[in-house]
């Protein structure tokens, strides 16, 4: 079946097969490029946290402040960053492997979905 013969409801069948969980649903609503204005308080007070705390090993680092202090900065900035990449990296790839599996239930590349998607909900 050629790709541009794929109706609505073959689409909206294949996808609904494979409905976004939780983890990515929370990832995309929260720190997407597509964020209600709503839905950036999340993120706002995350990037507040980890400019509070790349200021504070800065000035740590320019004042001469104990290791100690500018190692506990440090330390909390890296492991609040690791664990929000890995959360996002996560629920790309999680994001991916669900689209491949709707991609193959509909026999179409990436490219001819996002135009099935495009086409039949006005987004990517």
């Amino acid at each position: 079946m050629d790709w541009r013969e794929i109706t609505k409801d073959q689409f909206d069948n294949a996808y609904n097969q494979h409905l976004p969980n939780g983890w990515i649903r929370f990832a995309f609503k929260y720190f997407s490029k597509s964020t209600e204005k709503e839905n950036l308080k999340l993120s706002n007070w995350l990037v507040g946290i980890l400019l509070g705390l790349l200021v504070i090993g800065f000035i740590g680092t320019a004042a001469d402040l104990s290791r100690a202090f500018i190692g506990t900065a440090t330390i909390t900035y890296g492991i609040i960053l690791s664990v929000l990449v890995l959360y996002l990296f996560s629920a790309i790839w999680m994001n991916n492997f669900r689209l491949k599996k709707i991609m193959k239930i509909l026999g179409v590349t990436k490219q001819e979905y996002n135009w099935l998607a495009d086409k039949f909900y006005g987004y990517i």
